[in-house]
């Protein structure tokens, strides 16, 4: 599979979430932005001796990061597996995906010496949905693909 494909892939899977986050946190009244929230978490950092804004295009290039080795992590499994990227697929690679964003954050606040305030179940329960959106829009990029080029 194409390194660009699955740089696309990321991109458009990674947008798409991300657009989620910040949907439902204004429904909600509530930062669920990731980009935000991995600043806080390097800005409160006190092994590193760095000040990051809210804003700051650190959490940004790590949040990016990330949608990319996911997007790899869904192209290796069609892949391997040889199945067809299907939509049903996508909603419980999306999941999976989810659940394992779920345990990375956990780990990360729990490690964390300074954790931002947040309202953890809120922001766990909308970061699965969000890994949902995620492997619809990596999807959707591996399907116009692969009918656009073939895989």
């Amino acid at each position: 599979m194409e390194l660009s494909k699955i740089l696309l892939a990321g991109l458009v899977g990674t947008s798409l979430m991300t657009a989620f986050s910040y949907m439902v946190g204004r429904l909600c009244d509530s930062d669920l932005g990731e980009p935000k929230l991995l600043n806080k978490l390097l800005d409160r950092s006190k092994r590193l001796d760095v000040e990051v804004g809210p804003d700051s295009i650190w959490g940004w290039v790590f949040h990016y990061l990330t949608g990319f080795l996911f997007a790899g992590a869904m192209a290796l499994y069609f892949c391997l597996t040889e199945n067809d990227p299907t939509w049903w697929l996508a909603i419980v690679l999306g999941c999976v995906l989810g659940l394992f964003g779920v345990l990375c954050w956990i780990i990360m606040l729990r490690l964390h010496s300074s954790p931002p305030e947040m309202d953890l179940e809120l922001f766990l329960l909308q970061l699965v949905g969000a890994h949902i959106i995620f492997g619809l829009g990596a999807t959707l990029v591996f399907r116009f693909w692969a009918s656009c080029y073939g895989l």
